[in-house]
């Protein structure tokens, strides 16, 4: 029986195009996908404007055909490249790689990539035409009116862009589509790709339409919600300095060169739902004092809201606007009426009046809900995580945390870690997600399992993008937890403590996760790896700061924290296997019943690196399979797994 090493050490140097150079640490992708995460310690290979490949049989690197998407700088002088894979010049939708880079060599990648294509080959050609996709994309939307029906619209997009050929109508791209659920992307379907904004009932999606029959393959949220379902969060900030702009003898909310030339400005849609009928907030003397019974006064809330965002991003982390290049922030308040909501419709921020059942009629214009919703823009520049399941349980939950972190910033005297308490409709607790029906624990109570409630029908909001909105908490717990620290026990019956590092190095770890590693369809193991790597940027390897991400996500139960109160399984836990010896020194023995048939065995370590893989020819009865540890395994405890079911828990002396 052969072990295999996934986590390379050293190897012996190779000569390739990109230099004499291997990875110092893989974390391996699914079959068939490239290693999800990549460092590499030392000289790194020169970056020549895409992704590497390493191939851990041949230990070679080979570059990966892809079109760029964006670029990142950041204060400790790492560049993170966006890229997204192409087969033939077809982009391959979720397929992602973020690629960090210093001084012209690569650091290190992380992402999803697929390395084998099906084998049943790939269409390159559609069958049937963009037309025809178009007409089943829009009956399976089944609006009553689209954006570009409306002339007022279209020439309202026209002069926001200050492009003439600007269009809310939705044009075909051809992209290999396979579902988010898809891990292994081994589906890869050449599909119809189209940006649908309806405006009765109001939606904006991406809508994947098969490009060989027609069939609606799924669909991608654009307009990312504070109430779906119910998650709307307002709070008022009394009196507050803003910037206005002088006008025609008075004064609007316009502000053009905020923090190196970002544009803030809040428009006034006066119960209306077209952006084109949007008039200027105006004011005799800058004084705004307009409380009135139209409720003008909630408008200060948003527009200062979106300045306190601007600030924090440029105060904490150097970033001008969402797109590090100065996307100017609109705000469009009072839409609709009696609408409790707003939302970011990938463009401009969005605010109802609220509604006089719910919440009293008040406006939902507070700062958590402008850093939110405005975090989801950030977001849609840099990880641009797909708006469903896992993904988008972190899509949310990037955008509470820094909602809430702006919050914290701008107006400390009245911060809190619930959601919504302002206007007297809490909705989230960061600090007790159970509170409102979230959970704190990876798969534990409230979880929202896809693999149950589904995804059936795509698009629907029914169940919120399975659970977008409810296992964020998991996300939202682990911050508050790095921020303030805490102790207790998790839904696993495992015993965490963890000491808080406050609120400027959590939400440094949380900004540099999120817009320098995370990639569209990165899931919590993702993350718990990618935040360790952050901070271990930041501060250290061996920091304290590493140590309480490491035991934050314990805590939560993603990677590690998924034991009883003890490390080691005692005569007293009914767990079906036998790990002996433990602790181990060179191998150790898993010894358990089961069924003939093929097993896997895996060491993972509490980072989420897997150390061994090994293979095993299972038979009915008493299975006994004996590991060999490598002899540059630290010591430490490592995990035990077999066939991905937890065995426990292996201390390597």
């Amino acid at each position: 029986m052969r072990t295999k090493f996934i986590l390379v050490a050293s190897v012996a140097a190779c000569s390739f195009v990109f230099g004499q150079t291997t990875p110092s640490k893989v974390v391996p992708g699914k079959n068939g996908l490239h290693a999800e995460f990549m460092r590499f310690d030392k000289s790194g290979p020169a970056f020549q404007g895409s992704p590497v490949l390493f191939d851990e049989a041949s230990q070679r690197l080979t570059s990966g055909e892809s079109r760029r998407l964006g670029l990142e700088k950041d204060a400790l002088g790492f560049e993170t490249h966006r890229f997204q894979q192409t087969v033939d010049g077809i982009p391959v939708e979720y397929g992602m790689m973020a690629v960090q880079t210093k001084n012209g060599k690569i650091v290190g990648e992380s992402g999803k990539w697929v390395l084998k294509l099906p084998a049943k080959g790939m269409e390159k050609k559609a069958n049937i035409s963009e037309s025809i996709a178009l007409q089943n994309a829009l009956s399976f939307v089944g609006a009553d009116s689209y954006k570009w029906q409306n002339k007022e619209e279209e020439d309202f997009i026209k002069k926001e862009s200050n492009d003439a050929n600007a269009s809310f109508a939705p044009k075909g791209e051809l992209v290999y589509y396979s579902d988010p659920t898809d891990e292994k992307l081994n589906d890869l379907t050449l599909a119809y790709k189209f940006d649908i904004y309806s405006e009765k009932p109001l939606s904006r999606q991406y809508v994947f339409v098969d490009a060989k029959n027609g069939k609606i393959l799924g669909t991608d949220a654009i307009i990312h919600e504070v109430n779906t379902p119910g998650t709307a969060t307002t709070g008022y900030s009394g009196s507050r300095s803003i910037v206005a702009d002088s006008y025609n003898g008075s004064y609007r909310l316009r502000e053009t060169g905020r923090n190196a030339g970002t544009a803030v400005e809040t428009y006034n849609l006066k119960k209306g739902t077209n952006y084109s009928a949007a008039v200027d907030f105006t004011d005799t003397d800058n004084v705004w004092n307009n409380v009135n019974t139209n409720k003008d006064q909630y408008a200060t809330d948003a527009h200062w809201g979106a300045e306190m965002t601007v600030d924090y991003l440029y105060t904490k982390f150097g970033r001008k606007s969402i797109d590090n290049n100065n996307f100017a922030i609109k705000s469009y308040v009072h839409y609709s009426t009696n609408y409790f909501n707003a939302f970011w419709d990938g463009s401009r921020m969005t605010y109802g009046d609220g509604s006089s059942t719910t919440n009293g009629g008040k406006p939902l214009t507070a700062i958590d809900v402008c850093g939110h919703e405005i975090t989801h823009g950030m977001t849609s520049k840099t990880a641009n995580l797909v708006y469903q399941r896992e993904p988008g349980a972190l899509n949310e939950g990037f955008s509470d945390i820094f909602g809430n972190s702006i919050e914290r910033w701008a107006r400390p005297t009245q911060a809190s870690w619930t959601l919504g308490e302002d206007f007297n409709y809490v909705i989230r607790d960061m600090s007790n997600p159970n509170a409102y029906r979230q959970p704190d624990t990876y798969k534990g109570t409230y979880w929202k399992d896809a693999t149950t409630t589904g995804c059936a029908v795509p698009g629907q909001t029914t169940n919120d993008y399975c659970g977008v909105h409810t296992n964020s908490g998991v996300l939202n717990f682990w911050y508050y937890l790095l921020v303030t620290g805490g102790s207790g026990t998790n839904d696993n019956g495992f015993a965490y403590n963890v000491s808080g590092i406050g609120l400027d190095k959590a939400g440094a770890i949380a900004y540099r996760t999120l817009t320098t590693y995370l990639t569209s369809s990165s899931n919590y193991a993702n993350t718990r790896t990618y935040s360790l790597q952050a901070a271990a940027d930041l501060y250290g390897a061996g920091s304290n700061e590493v140590t309480q991400v490491t035991n934050a996500w314990n805590a939560v139960g993603v990677g590690g924290g998924t034991s009883s109160a003890g490390l080691i399984a005692s005569a007293s836990n009914a767990s079906p296997y036998t790990i002996s010896p433990n602790p181990a020194t060179d191998r150790f023995e898993v010894i358990f019943e089961g069924k003939a048939g093929k097993g896997t065995v895996e060491l993972v370590s509490l980072t989420g690196k897997r150390e061994i893989s090994e293979k095993a020819d299972l038979k009915d009865g008493t299975n006994k399979i004996n590991i060999q540890l490598p002899s540059n395994l630290l010591p430490g405890v490592y995990v035990v797994t077999v066939n991905g079911q937890k065995a426990g828990n292996l201390i390597k002396k």
